[in-house]
């Protein structure tokens, strides 16, 4: 069998998977344990009070769930959860920590499944794209 290209980016995938999920992951921890409404959170995160109720509902945010279960991610989303819900907020390692966690999905191949589901022909096991990309 020869080898199939993928056509969609790591980045890509990140952007319409692993960032979604990690927001409704913050989003739900920001309501549940610190109590905010679905409007602040949307206020913290930069997104619509929709969007928020997408995350909650997990209508947004889903098809990635699993790339976001290693205990590393699950400690950033804790981490950025309680900056967000402090009253000072440094945007800039809130950036930092999204953007590491992206880092460490790719390069742990923690988004192989949902990209399989995007390009069903793509052999997971020979895929090297996030190691060169």
């Amino acid at each position: 069998m020869s080898k199939v290209t993928p056509k969609i980016l790591p980045e890509e995938l990140a952007v319409k998977s692993a960032l979604p999920a990690l927001r409704a992951s913050i989003a739900k921890t920001l309501m549940t344990k610190y109590g905010l409404t679905q409007m602040r959170i949307a206020e913290l995160l930069g997104v619509t009070q929709t969007a928020i109720s997408y995350y909650i509902s997990n209508k947004r945010g889903s098809a990635a769930q699993e790339s976001i279960q290693a205990d590393e991610i699950k400690q950033t989303v804790i981490e950025i959860s309680s900056m967000l819900a402090q009253k000072e907020i440094d945007r800039r390692v809130v950036a930092t920590k999204l953007t590491e966690a992206l880092r460490y999905i790719k390069r742990n191949h923690l988004l192989c499944d949902v990209h399989k589901q995007y390009e069903p022909q793509l052999d997971s096991d020979a895929c090297d794209i996030c190691d060169i990309a």
